[in-house]
């Protein structure tokens, strides 16, 4: 064959067999591809940031009149349990229990910051010393801690490095204003710092936090599982009937009302835990146990009043939903709206 003859364009290119798709070189390849050549789930983690944003603040506003017996001098208490659990001495530093003036400006820094977070006012920034002092706060008080903080502690160490404010953010509307184009980091990193390496540290959040759900899921199911009430479908119904979680009694009661209700709910979410792993692998059965999951972790925020904890779940289930399918959620439903608000002919 002459290497100086003219290609056949109208030849179509043969596709790589599956055996070549998996060689090694080839899923490196792709990997590679996937980790540096552009930021993943950009949309999703702008959700995570509102909804982790609105549980500190859940958490911190309810609070504020007994902020000094949960955290401050009315709090030594707890100091034992603190001790017990080998917190590094530094983050108490931030929230001392013996200097109520340093208490009550890190308590308020803390709401603030919370604030900027939620509505993406230079969250680059915002993001470290949010960390730090949510973190010096949870030291203060351990027994007020549950599943839903430690949860937003770890993924807030991650997210220091991930794009928090492409979409929904003041920093997003600030780059608009100044015509600052979303593919130049997006303010999350210096000028000096290679695309690249802002897309492969961003990329590497994402796959840590898909990590701590499919863990925190796994472990939930196999713990279920040694409990004789979740097997048996009865479990829900013990969790509703707790009156320190009556947080609307009426509803709680309805909800436990149909046994075969209750006893599909507590094998739907025994066995969506799982098999969670297995199902994002597919795209429809992935979406399809997000949905599913969404819709537990929300019963549970209105059932069981655990909002932090729920919206903190949900934050990080909704970062298996690719921003394709988020513009394509928009555009449908902005036709939907303009349909409806266009005059009849």
């Amino acid at each position: 064959m002459n290497p100086l003859a003219p290609v056949d364009a109208a030849r179509p290119v043969e596709k790589p067999t599956l055996r070549e798709r998996l060689a090694p070189a080839a899923l490196w390849d792709r990997l590679q591809g996937w980790l540096t050549e552009r930021k993943h789930s950009t949309i999703g983690f702008s959700i995570l940031r509102v909804l982790f944003g609105v549980s500190m603040l859940i958490v911190l506003l309810p609070s504020y009149a007994d902020r000094h017996y949960l955290w401050g001098a009315g709090a030594w208490w707890v100091d034992p349990e603190a001790n017990r659990r080998g917190w590094w001495d530094p983050l108490r530093l931030f929230f001392p229990k013996d200097n109520a003036v340093v208490f009550e400006i890190s308590f308020h820094a803390l709401i603030v910051l919370a604030l900027l977070f939620v509505v993406g006012l230079k969250t680059r920034w915002v993001t470290p010393v949010l960390l730090l002092l949510w973190v010096g706060l949870s030291t203060n008080s351990t027994l007020l801690g549950n599943g839903g903080d430690t949860l937003i502690r770890i993924v807030l160490l991650f997210v220091v490095f991930a794009d928090l404010s492409q979409h929904f953010s003041v920093d997003a509307w600030l780059r608009r204003r100044r015509g600052i184009r979303p593919s130049r980091l997006s303010g999350r990193m210096p000028g000096w710092v290679p695309p690249w390496l802002g897309n492969w540290a961003h990329n590497t959040v994402l796959i840590l936090c898909v990590f701590q759900i499919l863990l925190v899921y796994f472990v939930s199911s196999v713990l279920k599982f040694q409990g004789e009430e979740w097997l048996n479908g009865t479990a829900i119904y013990y969790a509703l009937s707790i009156d320190q979680f009556h947080v609307l009694p009426a509803l709680s009661q309805l909800a436990w009302q149909s046994a075969p209700v209750v006893a599909l709910a507590t094998w739907a979410a025994l066995w969506v835990q799982m098999l969670f792993p297995a199902l994002i692998l597919w795209k429809p059965t992935r979406y399809a146990a997000v949905f599913l999951i969404t819709g537990m972790h929300l019963s549970i925020a209105i059932l069981l009043g655990l909002w932090p904890f729920s919206l903190a779940m949900i934050a990080l289930d909704l970062l298996l939903v690719r921003d394709g399918s988020w513009l394509r959620v928009g555009a449908r439903l902005g036709s939907l709206r303009r349909g409806l608000l266009s005059p009849a002919t």
